[in-house]
């Protein structure tokens, strides 16, 4: 019985301890900039010879996915890129950004170190995106339209059957001018200040 008793007292401490071990793994190094963060200048001001047709130089994790809004309408958002062009992009307005959140896929990792995410409302006309480094998390964004929205309880909605996430603000109904965006698990990655965010009228071509 004694050893019963011992166990059972014991045994949550113990999970206790194991799970501030592993949330202090998660977060260390999540306090300083990566050096690729370390220029002042913004992706518009980053002095490059060239360009290509979309006013982008890549670097060598740049990478473009397709942000399907609906049928009719399809944005192109380059992450990472190492500079734009000011004559093809502009800084999305903060009063585009708002924060929406904290959550993720309801996994242990999102439950010790949930990521952060904002709602985009994107520009009229816009055909692009493109997102700077997360520089504290030293990753990259996630951005992808909202197709589905679930409204819980206790102010807990899920996005796209798969984000789970803890809102007091309101959510509109999905439509095709908003995007969710994922900044990962530091809250300095603010969108919009610290991470940069850029938008293009222009038609995107392919390489």
């Amino acid at each position: 019985m004694k050893i019963s008793f011992i166990i059972k007292l014991v045994l949550p401490v113990l999970i206790i301890i194991i799970c501030l071990i592993v949330y202090t793994k998660l977060e260390s190094g999540n306090n300083q900039k990566t050096k690729l963060c370390d220029n002042n200048n913004t992706l518009t001001q980053i002095p490059v010879k060239n360009y290509d047709q979309n006013g982008v130089n890549k670097r060598d994790g740049t990478f473009i996915v397709d942000v399907d809004l609906n049928k009719q309408r399809n944005l192109k958002a380059i992450i990472f890129p190492k500079a734009l062009s000011p004559q093809t992009w502009s800084k999305v307005p903060q009063s585009s950004i708002q924060y929406l959140g904290k959550g993720g896929d309801e996994s242990w990792r999102e439950w010790l170190s949930p990521d952060y995410f904002y709602l985009l409302t994107v520009p009229d006309n816009t055909t692009g995106l493109a997102f700077g480094r997360l520089c504290y998390r030293n990753g990259d964004v996630e951005v992808e339209p909202i197709k589905k929205l679930q409204k819980m309880w206790l102010g807990k909605i899920k996005i796209n059957d798969k984000i789970s996430i803890y809102s007091p603000v309101f959510i509109p109904n999905p439509n095709q001018n908003i995007v969710i965006v994922n900044t990962g698990s530091n809250y300095r990655d603010e969108l919009g200040t610290v991470t940069e965010v850029y938008f293009t009228p222009q038609q995107m071509k392919s390489d």
